[in-house]
């Protein structure tokens, strides 16, 4: 029995003795974890105000009265009429694509003339003179220039040659901006005078083919 006060006495001295150390470690673990948590709690706050400002969107909602029956048939109109004027375009730019390679066309259009000679049995003055003498030209208003540095500003290059040891005269005529060949021939003639007018000829047939005046012998 003494034994046993002892030993509760003992026991009860161990346990009054550590309440005030257990008291003493809860109070420094709420010293250490206070600012702890106050500074998560901080940066929680700052987190989720800086989601909120970034998810943060401004949507307008524009609420139109429906249309009237006329103003959807105007609507219509006016897209069909939009379309319409958008082929046109475009029918308009493949006919322009068209023409810049149609030799028929470029051959119409030409206005200026440059004559050029391959062979040194013809002289250019010749042709120039004997197509200023035909009435079509001047009809279309044509003229020729002449001299290399010239020959940029014309719209068709003649050029005339003579294979050797032959009496063939022939002509080619040839788009300058692009090089398209408009239109060639020949003709037989015993020397250079006598081709001239044949050539001039056959020149101004091939122009009125291209014009539409007349049409191409068979």
């Amino acid at each position: 029995m003494p034994w046993n006060r002892v030993g509760t006495g003992f026991a009860q001295l161990v346990v009054r003795s550590s309440r005030p150390n257990s008291n003493r470690g809860a109070e420094m673990m709420r010293k250490k974890l206070t600012p702890r948590l106050v500074l998560l709690a901080a940066m929680t706050l700052i987190a989720a105000g800086a989601n909120a400002q970034t998810t943060e969107q401004n949507i307008n909602i524009t609420i139109r009265p429906s249309q009237t029956v006329e103003e959807r048939v105007a609507d219509e109109i006016k897209a069909s009429d939009l379309r319409k004027a958008a082929e046109e375009k475009r029918a308009k730019e493949e006919a322009a694509r068209i023409a810049e390679t149609n030799p028929k066309t470029l051959l119409r259009n030409a206005r200026v003339v440059f004559v050029t000679s391959h062979t040194e049995f013809f002289d250019t003055v010749q042709l120039q003179n004997a197509l200023r003498k035909r009435p079509e030209f001047e009809t279309w208003q044509m003229v020729i220039v002449d001299g290399w540095k010239k020959q940029d500003v014309a719209d068709i290059l003649i050029e005339i040659d003579r294979p050797l040891f032959t009496y063939t005269w022939t002509y080619q005529i040839i788009n300058r901006s692009n090089g398209i060949v408009l239109a060639t021939g020949k003709v037989t003639a015993f020397d250079g005078n006598f081709a001239t007018p044949l050539l001039a000829q056959r020149i101004i047939e091939e122009m009125k083919i291209a014009r539409g005046e007349t049409k191409p012998k068979k």
